[in-house]
């Protein structure tokens, strides 16, 4: 893929008014908290412990899917990577103190093959419309957690 037709496609920022400790638990729980935050997941399985390299098999619209944690700083960021071949997209999830509460960042990467170039834009901006409302959702569903 060349390196020019990297760019992000959005960045977002929610303060969550929870301790950053409950929003990485919550955050991680792919089993039971996925499904109510990620718009049409409804399910999502790790296949092991958190770590890069880490599969996590989801069913969102009526296909089965397969991301894979490329980076984790526990408690403090991960990024799940999704796709291969002509378009990869990397949400990177940073959550910081704010006082007794947490501020949660995303920022989604697009990286498109050469052969795709003319339609990164395109893909970029669908999928900030697709996903822009992530973190409010997730904010919403973790307030009210049990």
């Amino acid at each position: 893929m060349g390196a020019d037709t990297s760019a992000t496609a959005f960045t977002t920022s929610e303060l969550v008014f929870l301790p950053p400790a409950r929003v990485w638990a919550l955050l991680t729980d792919w089993t039971a908290a996925a499904p109510a935050w990620m718009p049409g997941v409804t399910e999502m399985h790790a296949e092991g412990p958190l770590a890069p390299g880490l599969a996590l098999d989801f069913h969102v619209q009526g296909h089965d899917r397969t991301s894979t944690v490329s980076a984790v700083d526990p408690g403090r960021s991960i990024t799940i990577s999704f796709g291969a071949g002509d378009v990869r997209t990397d949400y990177r999830y940073d959550l910081a103190e704010d006082g007794d509460d947490t501020r949660l960042t995303l920022t989604v990467d697009v990286v498109v093959s050469d052969r795709l170039a003319g339609l990164a834009g395109q893909i970029r901006d669908e999928l900030a419309a697709a996903d822009g409302q992530l973190l409010e959702n997730f904010k919403r569903y973790a307030e009210k957690a049990p």
